[in-house]
């Protein structure tokens, strides 16, 4: 497998998840789906290495990192110094900026995927377009540095107007450069009086 077929089989694993309302921030859905179904499919095809934040884990490949890449077994969740190597592959050093995504993998030939993570909260007709406005900007300087991008964009809180008229025609143009834009919706989120957008 590719990482072209890696990142498909992850996006058919994303957009299958039940996110229920336990889902409440990023750091949760990151490290509770989006790190276990990546970590599985890399179980499943070993030849895609896959580079996950730490999170204060101690854990490394045994018995080095470069060992490890021959075998899923000795490869460890959250390593920290392969995490730290997998920098210089997957990030976007731009305007003297360094620009790190919440997962990165590789395949045998080099063909990177990087993986932009954004929870963001919605309230009545007011929306986070700073939020997501940084978001989207992540996602296109994730795809300066990587083969290929996956976005996940996740929306809790209500809606009361309904604001994703463009939403398919800016996922057809953020494809275009190689980025996948997910957005899931928790059990949490709620339409109100829906009105049409102008």
């Amino acid at each position: 497998m590719d990482i072209r077929g890696f990142a498909e089989a992850l996006i058919q694993r994303i957009q299958a998840a039940d996110l229920s309302a336990s889902f409440v921030d990023e750091k949760t859905f990151e490290s509770e789906h989006l790190v276990n179904a990546a970590w599985e499919l890399s179980r499943a095809h070993p030849e895609i290495r896959v580079f996950t934040h730490p999170w204060r884990r101690t854990t490394t490949c045994k018995p080095t990192c470069d060992a490890a890449a021959m075998e899923f077994a000795d490869r460890a969740e959250g390593c920290k110094v392969c995490w730290k190597r997998s920098k210089g592959r997957s990030v976007a050093d731009v305007f003297g900026t360094r620009n790190n995504f919440d997962l990165a993998a590789i395949d045998p030939n080099g063909g990177s995927l990087a993986v932009e993570v954004k929870w963001l909260s919605l309230m009545a007709n007011k929306g986070p377009n700073s939020e997501f406005q940084r978001f989207i900007g992540q996602c296109a300087l994730a795809d300066a540095a990587n083969d290929v991008v996956i976005g996940v964009c996740g929306l809790r809180g209500r809606r009361e107007r309904l604001f994703d008229r463009h939403e398919e025609k800016l996922k057809q143009l953020l494809r275009e450069i190689g980025v996948h834009l997910l957005v899931l919706r928790t059990e949490s989120f709620t339409f109100g009086d829906v009105r049409p957008a102008r």
